[in-house]
């Protein structure tokens, strides 16, 4: 490694010198522990204390390690910096106008100039007299307990002697000249700085890795969100044509129900103005002499009996027939399934191919305890009770709900199985997430029909139910069977627990019955019943609860401890 190159490596970004007892924070920066504590004194945020050059938050503040291995480079790199410029050291020699020295004797503990040397170099009187580069400060070659020359290093100990050290300390060390041990140290500061070029294109090799991660990621999203985009401009399209098919209808059967109003109305009216001429004639005819009246009065008397005869206009009940606009309406929206079912299959797929270590989250919605998709809430707005979720016959896999699940629970990829974990989980917030009690919803809702579905059981705490899409998210209430928006089967204690069904807090024992390993779960909703079966060579009944379901109801599960499992 080039030599300025090496000291970039070894360069402190606080103080942009070589480091000083360096130590490394959990991201893998590095920096003189007294760098990075001034930083963490002075700056030190709500946030908790921070890397000055990745910016990662810690919290609470970490332990600062010495990192010995790297203070070993530091000190072998700066034994290895040339002295300080010759230019700087002058001859001892020369009083009057000194010149620059060109070397200094170790012997003489001078500097000389180039026309000094010469005695040295012809000297023989000289000849065992070392000369090397020129020094300012010869302080820092001598022995600090005996004041002598520096020219041996002890490989035993790791430090340099004079000759006075050797006899009193050092005798049965091995011992090697400044020049050996150069050597050796340079050999050893090789083999450490090739550690580094090894970590160094390693990180080198990760950092390529991210950059073509960080590519691929964008082409995902730009190429989702124009997909996304499509399907949805589609979804609206279609829905304003929706919302113009729905109006015009209601607008048709309010003009003939009006219309009907209006023709019994003057069916009435006709009738009233009869009566009223007939009785205007009868007046006048009282008024008149007794011959007049008795002639007369015989014709009118037999209008009177005419008219009474004649039936009065029937006048149904007139209502809107919103009975037949919700069969078209709901015939027409039966197609709104298909938007939702290509918007997951754009999105699932993606998600599966190019998971990453956080979990994919659904957009947020308006609704809060409805069902997840915008045809439903039409539906019931118009007072529609059409099938969502699995049709009555039909084998489509059922999906846990992610926005609902609560922060100690993990789904699994397939969002067919849910984990319980004491680690809170990065969720975040929404309307629908269960929040004190470790539950999930199906992201399927049934209004009609009939439905069955198997659960795989593992653990000792586990419960099974369905519940309204307007129960509780929050407090004792939001547990499975504690509210009468709530039916399930539950098992609580191990190998010796019990089995029990409940809803609206109420408890039916189950005795007989150990752990269950899977569950079936059958769904009548018109018939207003939920049963559960468990499950082995046959199916044997457990419990049956009756109810009249008056809005849609989801697929509920509460796993504490181990996991459970979708089966179909």
């Amino acid at each position: 490694m080039e030599p300025g190159a090496l000291e970039a490596e070894l360069t402190c970004a606080v103080c942009l010198d070589v480091y000083q007892d360096p130590v490394a924070l959990p991201c893998q920066h590095r920096f003189c522990v007294k760098c990075i504590e001034g930083v963490w004194d002075q700056t030190v945020g709500p946030g908790g204390f921070e890397c000055p050059q990745c910016r990662r938050k810690f919290n609470p503040r970490p332990g600062l390690e010495r990192n010995f291995t790297l203070c070993n480079i530091v000190e072998k790199y700066n034994r290895s910096q040339p002295p300080a410029d010759p230019a700087c050291v002058v001859c001892d020699y020369c009083d009057d106008n000194p010149s620059p020295a060109v070397k200094t004797c170790l012997k003489c503990e001078i500097a000389l100039c180039s026309i000094h040397l010469k005695p040295h170099l012809r000297n023989k009187a000289f000849s065992g007299h070392t000369l090397i580069e020129p020094v300012a400060e010869l302080a820092d070659r001598k022995c600090p307990d005996h004041k002598k020359i520096l020219e041996f290093f002890c490989k035993d100990d790791g430090e340099c002697l004079c000759g006075s050290c050797i006899t009193e300390k050092h005798k049965s060390h091995t011992l090697l000249s400044l020049d050996q041990a150069q050597a050796a140290i340079k050999e050893e500061w090789e083999r450490e700085t090739e550690k580094l070029r090894g970590v160094q294109q390693n990180c080198s090799s990760k950092q390529r890795d991210l950059g073509r991660s960080e590519a691929e990621i964008k082409t995902q999203i730009r190429e989702l969100k124009g997909k996304l985009s499509k399907s949805f401009s589609e979804w609206r399209r279609q829905l304003e044509e929706d919302e113009e098919y729905a109006l015009t209808l209601i607008e048709e059967e309010g003009l003939r129900a009006l219309a009907q109003i209006r023709s019994c109305s003057e069916a009435l009216n006709k009738r009233m103005e009869q009566i009223t001429l007939i009785d205007g004639q009868t007046q006048c005819l009282v008024q008149r002499d007794p011959l007049s009246f008795i002639q007369n009065s015989k014709q009118l008397l037999s209008r009177v009996t005419e008219t009474q005869r004649v039936t009065d206009p029937d006048v149904p009940a007139l209502t809107l027939n919103l009975f037949n606009i919700s069969q078209l309406i709901q015939e027409r929206l039966n197609g709104w399934e298909k938007y939702h079912s290509d918007i997951l299959g754009i999105i699932r797929p993606a998600s599966t191919e190019y998971r990453g270590p956080s979990t994919v989250t659904p957009p947020p919605h308006s609704s809060s305890g409805a069902a997840p998709v915008p045809w439903i809430a039409i539906k019931q707005s118009i007072g529609i009770r059409g099938r969502t979720g699995i049709s009555q016959g039909q084998s489509s896999p059922m999906g846990l709900d992610p926005k609902t699940a609560n922060w100690n629970l993990v789904l699994s990829d397939d969002l067919r199985s849910v984990t319980w974990t004491g680690q809170e989980q990065p969720y975040p917030p929404h309307p629908e997430r269960f929040i004190d009690q470790p539950q999930v919803l199906c992201s399927q809702s049934f209004s009609s029909g009939s439905h069955s579905w198997d659960v795989e059981t593992d653990g000792n705490f586990w419960a099974i139910g369905i519940v309204c899409g307007s129960v509780e998210r929050a407090k004792r209430e939001s547990l499975l069977g504690y509210s009468s928006k709530s039916w399930c089967l539950y098992y609580w204690g191990g190998v010796s627990g019990s089995l029990r069904a409940r809803h609206n807090s109420q408890l039916t024992d189950l005795p007989g019955f150990g752990p269950v390993s899977r569950i079936r779960v059958q769904l009548d909703y018109e018939a207003g019943t939920v049963s559960f079966h468990q499950v082995t060579d046959s199916l044997r009944h457990l419990h049956t609860f009756h109810t009249t379901f008056t809005e849609p109801v989801f697929p509920a599960f509460y796993c504490w401890n181990k996991s459970l499992k979708l089966l179909n």
